[in-house]
């Protein structure tokens, strides 16, 4: 339980959830040791702690297994973010997607057991569900539609057979859309991207009826820490939303408000998206608010500070 460790090690540490996890987990006094191979990540997401000296930094593969001796050495715990976290990726080259979602996470389960480390939080997806009964709880049968998904499903399956056969502590965080600073993909960026090179005429992909739940960065941390601290880890799975969802075509609508591009901006929807993309999604968090979880940030207010950081990092969007 995170209460209890001293030192943990998180996969992915680079990328965007895992980068503002290890500056919760540092900013409560453990000490911890990021794994990333950077095919996605960033270092600049790591700038606020690479001078500390309670945070090391692993240039590594979790398909490396000297990668994940290196880095978990007298670790307690283990974050596992590292990811093949695109659907339309996972439909171009489903081997690969297999190899580093499916054998990269039974590799650190193999590592955990064998070191001595006595819990691994996976961060899993919604998409497990596929097209699910909305809102969904976490016994809905899962029948994932794309392969990401698949093999987000098997990962989960290998937490709980560790968690049965070998004691390994685990849970599976089935995380919905969370946004904020430091996202670079998903709805809300490509919008910003398309409306930065043309701000008269926006191509959006579907209809933008596709309805999702949206979790801003922060309260997601706070769920991560929550299940880590509190949680049932015998191979649970936590939805991780927020219990309300929003459509492509009102976020689009936001955007524009927000940029002042409500007159300017034509916006054209293609009636199409890729394959395996799940249309509608709401989660039931009543299993997570019974750890105590209380989201802080509303959407409306979440995608204005997301606005905020895509101008300083990218620049203004419109001219005007």
């Amino acid at each position: 339980m995170l209460n209890r460790a001293s030192r943990v090690l998180i996969t992915g540490v680079a990328g965007f959830i895992g980068s503002h996890l290890a500056e919760r987990v540092h900013s409560l006094g453990l000490e911890v040791v990021g794994l990333d191979d950077f095919s996605n990540g960033y270092l600049k997401n790591l700038s606020n702690l690479k001078k500390s000296k309670h945070f090391e930094l692993v240039k590594g593969n979790i398909l490396n297994v000297e990668d994940l001796s290196k880095s978990s050495k007298d670790a307690d715990m283990v974050f596992h973010f590292a990811a093949q976290s695109s659907v339309p990726k996972s439909t171009e080259n489903p081997t690969r997607d297999f190899e580093i979602n499916v054998q990269g996470t039974l590799n650190v389960l193999k590592y955990a057991r064998k070191a001595d480390i006595g819990t691994v939080i996976f961060a899993s997806s919604s998409t497990v569900y596929g097209d699910a009964a909305l809102p969904t709880l976490e016994d809905h049968p899962l029948l994932p539609i794309s392969n990401y998904g698949a093999s987000k499903a098997a990962g989960e399956v290998y937490c709980s057979s560790y968690s049965a056969l070998y004691g390994l502590k685990s849970a599976s965080l089935r995380f919905y859309n969370i946004f904020g600073l430091r996202s670079r993909k998903g709805a809300m960026f490509d919008i910003l991207q398309k409306l930065q090179k043309n701000d008269k005429k926006l191509e959006v992909l579907g209809t933008g009826a596709q309805t999702k739940d949206y979790l801003y960065i922060d309260d997601a941390i706070e769920a991560i820490t929550l299940v880590a601290a509190k949680g049932k880890l015998s191979g649970e799975a936590y939805n991780v939303g927020s219990g309300e969802n929003h459509s492509v075509k009102e976020i689009v609508e936001k955007l524009l408000g927000m940029l002042g591009l409500v007159r300017k901006t034509k916006t054209f929807y293609t009636g199409f998206s890729w394959h395996g993309d799940v249309q509608k999604t709401l989660a039931d968090i009543s299993k997570l608010k019974k750890l105590g979880f209380d989201r802080k940030v509303g959407f409306d207010r979440g995608l204005s500070a997301f606005v905020d950081w895509y101008k300083a990092e990218y620049g203004e969007v419109s001219t005007r």
